[in-house]
């Protein structure tokens, strides 16, 4: 880190560490004394009322279709965060990985990495306790790095070893940024989780400033960017901002990701907590918007569907074979065999008339098995339809 860039000791203090040669960054703890400048106020009110839309209309479901409808947004958000860390798979690819074997180990290895995610975002959001503690955090991080990168540096423990932000050949000399001590990092988390857990502050406020927090302490050797992203979709369930994580805030941060990383590093360097609080705000307004526009999507296909399959059959199996679409939009007749609890014929015909209307097509063989996929659906959720 160059000690130059760092003009600003409000938000922490730079160390010099003989023994490697280099300095690292220790955050104040939290509370910060900050108070928001009226462009952060306004900011504030449009994303609180963009958020509350979203969670309005959330409610118009019936506990099932939001648990049909939940699915895609949680793919969709795993997708862009494990982008962001350099992952190809595309939500295709993760919906298709699961019937028909990746042959590339490298998006072999990228689709269990979004699995993991949204595995993690579930176990978090089940979670019996109701609070955000360490406990979970390490649960969490354990998750997320199981069988792919990082699964060699110490899954769900707080580092022991120097880490780096920067480029994969930086040292911690020519790192951009150095985060928190493994010394101190015990103490910063068991400080954030307080904070994070207090009822004294404005939610938005908190999430905002413990994403900004979690970043700067860096507190596991791999998997902080992740887990540091996922981390915001729970607080804003918790916070009962959403009832349901309905929101890939990773797609914003993905589409200005240096202006992201930036901001990061201002607050700690310059002291611009301002900018990079009016930023987080923005990328929750925008996202809300694009969750409203997504949800109400699937929503009328949906809809549309429910609404045709009259013309399609008569049977009683229809509906619901309609409704796991949402769940699982690559299948195969297996797939719908189970949970209608019909036979191989009677499965075979159904499919077959959603094939005939454009419904599904097919999209390979496995195992002598035909592979289906709901392919607007996925379309829909990409973005492309």
């Amino acid at each position: 880190m160059d000690e130059r860039e760092f003009t600003n000791k409000e938000m922490g203090k730079l160390q010099w560490v003989a023994e490697g040669m280099y300095f690292r960054f220790e955050p104040q703890k939290l509370p910060l004394k900050y108070f928001p400048s009226t462009k952060v106020l306004r900011q504030m009110t449009k994303t609180s009322l963009a958020l509350g839309g979203l969670k309005s209309l959330s409610e118009d479901f019936s506990k099932q279709e939001i648990f049909l409808l939940q699915h895609p947004f949680m793919i969709k958000e795993a997708q862009l965060s494990s982008e962001i860390e350099g992952t190809r798979s595309t939500i295709a690819d993760v919906y298709k990985g699961k019937k028909i074997e990746e042959k590339n180990p490298e998006k072999r290895e990228d689709n269990e990495e979004i699995d993991n995610y949204r595995d993690s975002l579930n176990f978090a959001l089940k979670d019996r306790e109701g609070i955000i503690n360490e406990r979970l955090i390490k649960i969490i991080h354990t998750t997320l790095l199981k069988g792919v990168r990082g699964k060699d540096k110490t899954p769900g423990e707080y580092k022991e070893i120097q880490n780096g932000v920067g480029n994969r050949e930086d040292t911690l000399d020519t790192a951009r940024f150095v985060p928190a001590s493994p010394e101190s990092t015990p103490e910063l988390m068991s400080n954030l989780m307080e904070f994070i857990n207090s009822l004294d502050y404005e939610p938005l406020y908190k999430i905002a400033l413990t994403h900004y927090q979690f970043e700067t302490i860096h507190p596991f050797r791999d998997g902080n960017g992740r887990l540091g992203r996922l981390l915001i979709i729970l607080q804003l369930c918790r916070e009962n901002i959403l009832h349901h994580p309905l929101l890939y805030i990773s797609e914003y941060f993905n589409r200005n990701r240096d202006t992201y990383t930036d901001l990061l590093f201002g607050v700690s360097s310059k002291g611009n907590i301002d900018d990079w609080f009016f930023f987080f705000l923005k990328a929750l307004e925008y996202q809300a918007n694009q969750s409203l526009i997504l949800l109400n999507k699937l929503r009328e296909y949906k809809n549309f569907l429910q609404t045709e399959i009259h013309k399609i059959s008569q049977s009683p199996n229809i509906h619901q074979l309609i409704e796991s679409l949402f769940k699982q939009p690559i299948f195969t007749i297996g797939d719908v065999m189970k949970p209608l609890n019909i036979t191989q014929p009677s499965a075979w015909n159904l499919v077959k008339k959603l094939k005939e209307w454009k419904i599904v097509k097919e999209i390979g063989i496995v195992k002598n098995k035909k592979v289906y996929s709901a392919y607007r659906i996925i379309d829909i959720v990409e973005g492309k339809y």
